[in-house]
């Protein structure tokens, strides 16, 4: 196919993809910017989440548990860490940081 010519045509319509699975042979991540990092989907940024009485989250853990226990706040709502992001509100971009 290829001394023939006729590979060359069945592939001009499909994308070209580097090593590093950059589309088109390069280019700049398109989310991040190739700073590997967006803002959290869940907080926005933020870092805090706004829960009340019927939030339930399974990834509570025994330290939060206590803080929660050590702290003078009354009642079953409020803000509290987003479990998703880092300290500065960042994820890890989903495009090429997968």
């Amino acid at each position: 196919m290829h001394e023939e010519g006729k590979l060359e045509k069945l592939l001009q319509c499909c994308q070209k993809i580097d090593e590093n699975n950059n589309v088109d042979g390069g280019g700049v991540c398109e989310a991040c910017g190739d700073i590997r990092f967006v803002p959290c989907e869940t907080c926005y940024g933020s870092c805090k989440i706004y829960y009340d009485e019927g939030y339930d989250d399974d990834d509570d853990d025994d330290e939060e548990e206590q803080r929660e226990q050590d702290s003078d706040e009354v009642g079953d709502c409020g803000f509290k860490r987003c479990p998703d992001c880092n300290e500065n509100g960042l994820i890890r971009c989903p495009i090429c940081c997968y």
